[in-house]
């Protein structure tokens, strides 16, 4: 009897664990609208670039089950996002360029956040970039570091929404003989733009005129200025000079900035000549300086300011030698009537770094 009692009880918390086996998640009791917003705050945030595979891909949300497969094609905001790179040779070629056109269809209408990264040279590399165009009225947020061949590819494309881009060949073209202009005319919103260490003022023209913060690397003295020549409503700028040509002239003096407040002259070479650049600079709504001591001198400082009359309130010495007093005692002109609170802070590169 007691057997038949205890056989009877299994019998029962079997059925009891198959219910509770198969007994929905509290998850799937929420709308779908719900659940989709979840999934947008799992991925990074727009327009962060979600990884294409692995823990924080879109991709894995749709690999639990059939319902969560299903919200996750639905959401078009979760494929708004996304980084690609290929290299040269690269073996999943073809299986990264089915991923960019699912992963684009998938997006609907949202606006685009792009990187596309593409090796030094490659035929195959065309179908990405025509591919990515296909899309240009979403683009929102660009990173473009294809082959400078590829690059007439992006022309006379409408971009209405386009915002901030990141551009540079991924090949040093000095033979080239020609301006290719890029997104002018076409791209009214563009106000952001990041300048890689590849890029070359001569052979890529921008849409200077309209762009109000700009952060170049890798410039030539002569690049700099030609480049602040024609962007005068510029109100960020960081200027990275690589190195100097002693063969070209850095011409006649820019016109005055009247927006410029904030200003990052970096050097990567000592010999770097950025007091050439500085002494063609007016720039009275300047709030911010940053330069490298050993390329500047302390004239051509003083010289700034004053012709500037601008109420620096931080000037930042980076890779310092002199004192802090000594920086003081040159610049106590008679523009500090207009200039009360300095902050000067010396710093070297490695703090920086």
């Amino acid at each position: 009897m007691e057997i038949l009692d205890l056989n009877a009880r299994t019998r029962s918390l079997q059925l009891e664990d198959n219910t509770s086996e198969f007994s929905p998640a509290p998850i799937y009791s929420l709308p779908p609208e719900i659940i989709a917003e979840i999934f947008i705050n799992f991925v990074p945030t727009y327009p962060e670039f979600p990884p294409y595979s692995g823990v924080l891909s879109p991709l894995v949300l749709g690999r639990v089950c059939r319902h969560w497969r299903a919200i996750a094609l639905s959401t078009p905001a979760l494929w708004s996002s996304l980084s690609l790179a290929v290299s040269d040779p690269d073996a999943v070629q073809t299986e990264k360029l089915d991923l960019l056109r699912t992963w684009l269809a998938r997006s609907g209408n949202c606006p685009l956040s792009l990187s596309l990264t593409g090796p030094t040279t490659s035929d195959f590399f065309t179908q990405f970039i025509e591919t990515a165009v296909a899309h240009c009225t979403r683009w929102a947020h660009l990173d473009l570091l294809i082959p400078f061949d590829s690059l007439h590819l992006l022309q006379d494309h409408p971009m209405p929404l386009l915002r901030d881009l990141t551009i540079g060949p991924t090949d040093l073209r000095h033979d080239v003989d020609f301006t290719l202009p890029l997104f002018i005319d076409n791209a009214p919103q563009l106000r952001h733009v990041v300048l890689t260490s590849c890029f070359l003022n001569a052979t890529i023209r921008l849409p200077w005129a309209q762009l109000t913060h700009l952060d170049a690397h890798c410039l030539y003295e002569h690049e700099c200025t030609d480049i602040l020549r024609a962007a005068p409503v510029l109100v960020l700028c960081t200027l990275s000079v690589c190195c100097s040509d002693d063969d070209v002239v850095v011409g006649p003096a820019v016109p005055v900035h009247e927006h410029l407040r904030k200003v990052t002259l970096l050097a990567e070479d000592p010999d770097v000549r950025l007091w050439l650049v500085l002494d063609c600079l007016t720039l009275p709504a300047l709030r911010k300086l940053q330069v490298a001591e050993p390329c500047i001198t302390l004239e051509s400082l003083v010289a700034f300011v004053q012709r500037s009359q601008c109420a620096l309130e931080e000037l930042r010495v980076t890779d310092a030698t002199l004192s802090e007093s000594a920086f003081r005692d040159v610049l106590s002109l008679p523009v500090d009537d207009i200039v009360l609170d300095r902050k000067i802070t010396l710093d070297t590169w490695e703090s920086i770094l």
